[in-house]
């Protein structure tokens, strides 16, 4: 992958999930923090070999930076969605 946009993940997972999160104890916070992280990465990795063409082109020679960061912005917003559905749920039940 483009070792630049990779390493922001865990930083802006981190910014866009806030809000979710401020209610969480530190340990909770970090693992669903993690959680969310894994998903973002996975969902973004998947848009991009979905978007490869079907001979071996490589990431690097396909993409740009600013497609792939596209991709990325696309995985935060999709899994920001589950998140807050399952987020949610959670507080409904524990409020019960």
């Amino acid at each position: 992958m483009k070792p630049a946009i990779e390493k922001t993940i865990e930083d802006r997972v981190a910014a866009a999930f806030d809000d979710l999160l401020r209610d969480s104890g530190s340990h909770a916070r970090g693992e669903i923090l993690k959680g969310a992280r894994d998903l973002v990465r996975n969902v973004w990795i998947g848009k991009i070999y979905h978007a490869l063409p079907s001979d071996k082109t490589t990431v690097p020679e396909y993409f740009l930076d600013a497609e792939l960061e596209a991709f990325l912005n696309e995985a935060i917003e999709e899994c920001y969605e589950m998140i807050a559905s399952i987020a949610e749920r959670a507080k409904d039940n524990f409020s019960r």
